[in-house]
């Protein structure tokens, strides 16, 4: 792969919860956990009923040098600059496959939204 293609900088982050204080529900925060550089490649969009359940079909895949501390419980974050405007972009996983089982690259299959 060429180093140039990895030109996004991510910032890979995990969740964490903690208590109101008041017993109500749990507040969630997102930390950054490392920051990497990787190629986000579009895949499809759209949603589909499938046996009663919606389902979200992978819109993006997402390609880092490979590591072993990342999940499905973390998300991405993309930090993006457009001229004057800066906007961000946070991609939900749902699988990490380490491409050739070789301990080079991660293809990470993504959803883009906001977290659930």
């Amino acid at each position: 792969m060429a180093v140039g293609k990895m030109r996004h900088r991510l910032q890979l982050q995990s969740k964490s919860t903690t208590s109101d204080g008041g017993g109500s529900a749990a507040v969630v925060s997102w930390t950054t956990f490392a920051t990497v550089y990787g190629e986000i490649m579009p895949q499809s969009g759209g949603e589909r009923f499938f046996g009663d359940k919606l389902e979200e079909p992978i819109t993006h895949v997402i390609k880092l040098r490979f590591r072993r501390d990342l999940s499905f419980q973390n998300r991405i974050k993309y930090t993006y600059r457009n001229g004057d405007s800066t906007g961000t972009r946070i991609f939900n996983i749902k699988r990490v496959i380490n491409a050739g089982t070789r301990d080079k690259y991660l293809l990470i299959q993504c959803v883009e939204g906001v977290a659930t």
